[in-house]
């Protein structure tokens, strides 16, 4: 959702009120403009109202990408009799209905390429996020490290691999290699070094 200045008049899609040209709001794609005081802020009902947007759009792409992929279908399924005609579908030469039909073939495969492009726009289309997703996400991975991390274990980060913890932090641990160099890795990138094998004598 971002703030914006109104070009055209208009009403608020939550209390109905009228928004004049040159008053402040706060738009969101697909579903409309907003009081200032109206616009929602908890993160899960803006999820709400984006993902009600997005699966009316998502619902049309899919709708569009049947239609197309029906029409097909019945294109490719077309005159059974000719198909099984190997004579027909062999002989040399221009023969102006196989050509036509093959034409035609050629268009329904396309049309079933773009119905899929479809389908793969209609599934992102509903892969909603809101603002602080990504962090939530990496909180959850950092909470789930903390349970098993303690001073002293070892661990494999990513970029350094196998360390000894030194100490554990909000969001990061402080480590040290088996060459003495030390450095931060984030909660969320490190692994027990059980599941790489190692053992207490790797350091």
């Amino acid at each position: 959702m971002r703030p914006i200045i109104i070009q055209y008049a208009g009403t608020c899609v939550a209390c109905g009120a009228a928004l004049a040209v040159g008053a402040p709001a706060v738009y969101e794609r697909r579903v409309g403009c907003f009081c200032p005081t109206c616009a929602p802020t908890d993160p899960e009902e803006i999820r709400a109202l984006r993902t009600a947007g997005a699966e009316r759009k998502a619902a049309r792409f899919d709708e569009w990408a049947a239609k197309r992929e029906a029409r097909a279908e019945a294109q490719l399924t077309s005159y059974p009799e000719l198909r099984r005609d190997h004579a027909f579908n062999t002989q040399p030469g221009h023969i102006p209905a196989r050509a036509r039909m093959n034409a035609a073939d050629a268009r329904a495969c396309a049309s079933l390429a773009k119905a899929r492009a479809m389908r793969a726009k209609a599934a992102s289309l509903r892969n909603v996020r809101v603002a602080g997703d990504a962090e939530r996400a990496r909180e959850k991975e950092r909470a789930a490290a903390r349970e098993w991390v303690t001073v002293g274990a070892l661990i494999v980060d990513p970029f350094y691999g196998l360390a000894r913890v030194l100490r554990v932090n909000r969001k990061t641990v402080s480590c040290q290699r088996e060459d003495g160099a030390t450095f931060k890795s984030c909660l969320s990138w490190i692994e027990p070094a059980e599941r790489e094998g190692a053992s207490d004598a790797s350091l």
